[in-house]
């Protein structure tokens, strides 16, 4: 193990390349990075698709790293991103339904599908899920998150990841808070795209 890891730490919010425009590093390279840091665990969740999880997953095995593949839904209405992990094959059918019907609805573009809300009521059960809030909204995030914990129950997290504007600390805050006060988990991550 690399002398930089102190603690295990396994992170969730790893974009690869095939987040065209965000993510810059390939899913091979990700993987040999996260190794090479000491990582215990990663999880690929490109942004809605699952093109990478299968480069990732070939070289998590060259490494011996954990790795679940997952992806990362973001919506065309203004619902906040959410990280989803299947959790077994029904749950990688209902996502790459959801992804599918996205990708057909006849005013979405190659390459932008449109996801929506209901969407993953439809479609999230049997994954693990985490919601990234904005948290430019308390109020509202907290709505939704009420929604989907009464929908998802235990396969629910609140993700939240610094942004590096200078006001970090107090997002994580109100994050830590946002999920004490409605009783599901907080879960930390870097929101890699290198």
């Amino acid at each position: 193990m690399n002398a930089l890891a102190t603690v295990a730490y396994a992170e969730f919010g790893i974009q690869s390349n095939f987040s065209f425009l965000r993510g810059a590093s390939k899913p091979e390279e990700l993987v040999v990075a996260a190794k090479f840091l000491g990582f215990s665990s990663i999880g690929l969740a490109d942004r809605n698709t699952v093109a990478g999880v299968v480069r990732a997953w070939q070289q998590a095995r060259v490494e011996g790293l954990s790795y679940h593949p997952g992806c990362r839904l973001a919506f065309c209405d203004g619902t906040p991103d959410v990280l989803a992990y299947p959790q077994d094959r029904k749950g990688w059918g209902h996502l790459c339904r959801m992804l599918t019907q996205a990708n057909m609805r006849d005013d979405s573009e190659k390459g932008a599908p449109l996801l929506y809300r209901d969407d993953l009521f439809e479609w999230g059960d049997l994954m693990s899920l985490a919601i990234l809030p904005d948290l430019s909204t308390p109020a509202e995030d907290l709505r939704l998150i009420s929604r989907l914990k009464d929908r998802f129950g235990k396969n629910l997290r609140l993700a939240v990841s610094p942004d590096y504007h200078g006001n970090d600390r107090y997002r994580i805050e109100q994050a830590a808070a946002m999920a004490e006060a409605s009783g599901i988990p907080l879960m930390a991550t870097n929101d890699v795209l290198y």
